[in-house]
């Protein structure tokens, strides 16, 4: 094995030797032992000579159709024309490119990274290069709903693992030349393509820059989804914050990159990360840009109260337990005592169990076929629920607010950002079982300590945290007609969103309202 890697690493420019050329070919790739792996020979015959020569391709990631009608007939009707007047090289060129997309290569390693991505690869004796047509053919799942970031008065389309498809859903809706998507490879041996995605006459090309360098340094030998590439270009790895928004949908793709974002689209993964994410991106819904804004106000701010009481309750119970019982009334308190008479566990092991439990039925519930999840939770939240009150092991008062809590934890928009928090509200609880309300207090002022001081790709973190300004975007939902400038911390090249006066009908011809909002 050793030996023959030695070969192709040492020979990396193609000669014009057929022999010499499938010799390391075969090194390389081990038909013999790779039973999809075929080389197919064959003659080409020119008005005054033939020559040898060969294909190489992966079966299962070509299209047959498209190698024998277009490919090898193209081929094998060269002989109108003079080999030695216009050269074999364009001679193939030629007939090759008129039928599928083509690429001139010199060496070795771009073979191998063409062939093994479903291009087939040609040789042709006395051509010191490669010919490699793009006729790729495998299996893609379509285009489907989302599952993750459901909407019901959006666009029901969803990434897919081709990336060649995801940039195309993304065109589609933004329709403009300036749409760019460039190519960088990611991972040394199986050079994963990795699109960035940005409006070149808006986003900032010192983000864009950015965000090419730090994925031009991935040195890795393998690259699987875009979490892998998450993982790689995140600025903190130990931060309990997630600081990257993952999408599944296009649209909200394509509305990001109007505001002067970064997309990455890794080929085999049906999310894009979107680049530089602030808090606010990470808190919106899908929902809040489809429906109308009292509705969409009323639902973010239900949203930030279930994410509060999702963090922060459970802390909340036990710190007034352990330290302030003073805060309840009195016969609550000696309900809540009564309650818990007959339980042998600590407050904080009572806490953690029922709070670990939770989460182990939310992991089980992702895992279970569909049909199944459903059951799980309803007897994970009802009958073990009830059966560990009876037991005497809970207090029926901590199943209501781990229960509240797990509720507002499903109301997080992104699955990441839940994960987030609940790694956040673990923290929270150790802090106000040691240290009571204050501890709990100086826990949640460092966390807004900690994002206030973090940046993203150079963007303030906690950036647009405000509840006016002249944003795009705030706390609360704007109506669009209200959006006029793009988000001032991306510093894009064209701040000005749309004009002061969107809604022309309202005005007459000397710019007066015709009547009042």
């Amino acid at each position: 094995m050793g030996a023959k890697a030695k070969i192709y690493s040492v020979i990396q420019v193609i000669n014009a030797s057929i022999s010499e050329n499938k010799r390391i070919i075969k090194e390389m790739f081990d038909p013999d032992n790779n039973m999809d792996f075929n080389l197919r020979e064959f003659k080409i015959g020119f008005k005054n000579e033939t020559a040898d020569g060969f294909l190489i391709y992966y079966d299962g990631m070509t299209n047959q159709n498209y190698l024998n009608r277009d490919i090898l007939r193209s081929l094998l009707t060269c002989d109108k024309f003079d080999a030695p007047e216009r050269g074999r090289r364009a001679i193939v060129t030629e007939r090759i490119i008129s039928v599928a997309p083509l690429s001139i290569l010199n060496d070795y390693d771009e073979v191998g990274q063409k062939v093994s991505f479903g291009d087939c690869a040609v040789f042709i004796d006395g051509c010191a290069c490669c010919f490699s047509a793009d006729v790729k053919g495998w299996d893609n799942r379509g285009v489907d709903a989302p599952t993750q970031e459901v909407s019901l008065a959006g666009p029901q389309e969803a990434f897919s693992e081709s990336i060649m498809t995801n940039i195309a859903l993304v065109r589609k809706i933004l329709r403009s030349p300036n749409t760019t998507a460039v190519n960088i490879p990611v991972g040394n041996s199986n050079k994963v393509p990795c699109a960035v995605m940005y409006l070149r006459n808006i986003a900032n090309p010192d983000i864009v820059a950015e965000v090419a360098r730090r994925l031009k340094g991935i040195d890795t030998e393998y690259i699987f989804s875009s979490s892998d590439v998450e993982m790689m270009i995140e600025d903190s790895t130990y931060f309990p914050m997630t600081r990257t928004l993952k999408t599944e949908r296009p649209d909200r793709v394509a509305a990001m990159l109007a505001d002067g974002k970064v997309a990455v689209v890794v080929q085999g993964s049906p999310f894009a990360l979107i680049l530089p994410t602030t808090t606010m991106d990470l808190i919106e819904a899908t929902e809040d840009n489809y429906v109308r804004v009292p509705e969409a106000n009323l639902m973010r701010l239900v949203r930030l109260f279930g994410m509060a009481v999702s963090v922060l309750l459970s802390a909340l119970f036990i710190a007034v337990m352990l330290y302030h019982q003073e805060v309840l009334p009195t016969d609550l308190l000696i309900a809540i005592s009564a309650t818990r008479e007959k339980v042998p566990f600590p407050l904080i092991l009572e806490l953690l169990l029922m709070e670990l439990s939770f989460e182990l039925i939310k992991e089980a519930s992702v895992r279970v076929p569909n049909p199944i999840g459903s059951t799980l939770g309803i007897i994970g939240g009802l009958i073990l629920g009830q059966a560990a009150v009876e037991a005497s092991i809970v207090s029926p008062l901590l199943i209501i607010i781990v229960s509240l809590g797990g509720i507002g934890s499903f109301s997080t928009p992104t699955l990441s950002l839940s994960r987030s928090l609940s790694v956040l509200k673990f923290i929270y609880i150790f802090a106000a079982y040691f240290f009571g309300l204050p501890g709990l207090t100086a826990a949640v002022i460092a966390t807004l300590s900690l994002l206030a001081s973090t940046t993203t790709f150079g963007v303030p973190f906690l950036s647009r945290y405000r509840a006016g300004g002249h944003s795009s975007e705030s706390v609360l939902v704007k109506p669009i007609w209200k959006k006029e400038k793009r988000p001032p911390e991306l510093m894009p090249q064209d701040e000005i969103k749309q004009p002061e006066i969107s809604r022309k009908w309202k005005y007459d011809k000397n710019n007066k309202p015709r009547d009042k909002d």
